[in-house]
């Protein structure tokens, strides 16, 4: 049926968590200038005690000296609007740091073909390599010859339990099963004992690892979750896939989606059944669409891992151990983040503040 659109830690725990949006526990910021400002010092600052060896102390500005390439080769999907913030911060930082960005991705997740275009930017010879690794054996191979050849590494937005394995310098993202159980605990407080966790995207152990957080977290507390896939690049034929999973369970009460298009599949199901708050819903990932959701009350939360910062401090790093060999030893954390009806408003303004785009429906069929 067709569904129409609704609503308006990893091993080393020496790491940095800068608290940019004004999600639950931190202050707003007015202006997309104060992100930038705040992010040119954190990578050097916040993650400076762990042991190691740095480079040498950057006098000059960071832009001074001939233009540096980097490269950043990730998972995403075209049709997933989450990566166009990871972007649009990862160029905010090349703009910043006199750095050309080299970005590429295969069109849908695909290990092999994501492998392939890793072994093909780090033929180039960047200055620095920016990976996400959804699948560490099929992507360990190339990314450890590209460290091995003395290109720096960083992995960002998953991989954070493998980035020292493939010789990397240090990890930017989220603990995916912290951030699971953080969605339990909220739905647990929200009367949810048995719930549904929709995995939009296939060979990404980052989703899974949310789900099974979630499922954790919530046998902790006496519920249980049944995880399911579904296909979030064809939106309408996944929210059937949902909406058949609610009717032959009729016991389920909650609803968390890994992402934002496993989140309007599901917005599209709960308002087919016409179950908005009587089976409570959560996502992870900003967009208008959630923020609007739980604005008005048809989504508990948004779990935030603030995608434009992941992008940005990727490239900032990276520029910044490719001229003077410093670098965190350490994963710098920027997420999770809750977003609930009491500072919705204060994110949606942030986000309006700060310029940054965020998705509003209307995903390819």
């Amino acid at each position: 049926m067709a569904h129409t659109g609704w609503g308006g830690a990893p091993e080393d725990d020496r790491n940095c968590s800068p608290g940019v949006a004004p999600h639950r526990g931190s202050g707003g910021l007015p202006r997309r200038a104060a992100i930038l400002a705040l992010v040119v010092g954190l990578a050097l600052a916040a993650c400076s005690s762990s042991p190691g060896v740095s480079g040498q102390t950057p006098v000059n500005s960071t832009t001074s000296g001939p233009r540096i390439t980097v490269a950043m080769v990730t998972h995403g999907q075209a049709a997933d609007p989450f990566w166009a913030l990871v972007k649009d911060g990862a160029q905010t930082a090349a703009n910043a740091f006199n750095v050309n960005l080299v970005y590429s991705s295969p069109v849908t997740t695909n290990p092999q073909q994501q492998a392939a275009l890793i072994t093909k930017a780090a033929a180039q010879h960047p200055k620095g390599l920016v990976v996400t690794i959804p699948d560490a054996a099929v992507l360990s191979g190339p990314i450890k010859q590209a460290s091995s050849a003395g290109i720096p590494v960083i992995v960002m937005n998953v991989g954070a339990n493998v980035y020292q394995n493939v010789g990397a310098l240090t990890f930017v993202g989220q603990n995916e099963m912290v951030a699971g159980q953080e969605a339990a605990r909220e739905m647990a407080g929200n009367g949810v004992h048995k719930a549904l966790c929709v995995i939009h995207e296939e060979q990404n152990t980052a989703l899974v690892q949310r789900c099974a957080g979630f499922t954790e977290a919530l046998a902790a507390k006496g519920g249980s979750v049944t995880t399911i896939h579904v296909d979030g690049a064809h939106v309408n034929s996944a929210a059937t896939v949902i909406e058949n999973a609610l009717k032959a369970d009729p016991s389920i009460n909650g609803v968390l989606t890994v992402g934002i298009e496993g989140f309007q599949a599901a917005g599209g199901a709960l308002q087919s059944l016409g179950k908005f708050g009587t089976i409570k819903f959560g996502t992870f990932d900003i967009s208008a669409q959630d923020l609007n959701a739980v604005s008005n009350g048809q989504a508990l939360f948004v779990i935030d891992q603030q995608p434009f910062l992941e992008g940005y401090m990727a490239v900032q790093v990276t520029a910044l151990e490719a001229r003077y060999g410093q670098h965190p030893f350490g994963p710098i954390l920027t997420g999770p983040s809750l977003v609930t009806k009491a500072n919705v408003a204060q994110v949606q303004q942030l986000y309006k503040s700060t310029g940054v785009p965020l998705f509003n429906g209307g995903y390819p069929q």
